[in-house]
């Protein structure tokens, strides 16, 4: 995993309304044929709940088991969005847990979908904002930065 830098990009044109909900009933694997069989996510990344996911990436990337710039980025992502958390596939820490997403959940927030660890499972699984992790661990976060939101990342592969 590279190392991020501390950088915030706040202005980016999302697609249309229109074009995120003409996915709405397509099968994943669909999609994923119909990009020559490459956009699917590591197989460990996996449902944390039965919530249907449907958004805008907003991309968070994170040093390993460190949530400092997604307390921003929860600020910053709009009604719609999926935070999409790069967290180079560490397991070891949680990235968040079951108040964090509540709090995503009020605002809008469509999903959040992490390639590294959550806490507080048991509670996750019961609620209606969809979420997809690597892993699941009571170990929590630092919150020593850096990070960069809005930049490419790598999730899953």
């Amino acid at each position: 995993m590279s190392i991020p830098g501390c950088r915030i990009v706040t202005d980016f044109e999302r697609p249309s309304r229109e074009l995120v909900e003409a996915f709405r009933n397509l099968p994943v694997a669909n999609i994923d044929d119909c990009m020559n069989r490459l956009a699917a996510v590591d197989p460990a990344i996996r449902p944390v709940n039965k919530a249907p996911l449907l958004g805008t990436a907003f991309t968070v990337k994170v040093p390993e088991g460190d949530n400092l710039m997604f307390h921003k980025a929860m600020d910053l992502a709009r009604e719609g969005d999926v935070i999409v958390i790069d967290a180079g596939g560490d397991t070891r820490r949680a990235i968040f847990g079951e108040l964090m997403l509540n709090y995503c959940h009020k605002r809008g927030i469509a999903g959040v979908i992490v390639d590294g660890s959550i806490r507080d499972v048991d509670a996750i699984s019961q609620m209606d904002i969809p979420v997809y992790a690597k892993g699941v661990t009571p170990n929590g976060p630092y919150k020593n930065g850096p990070g960069e939101i809005n930049v490419p990342v790598v999730f899953g592969g």
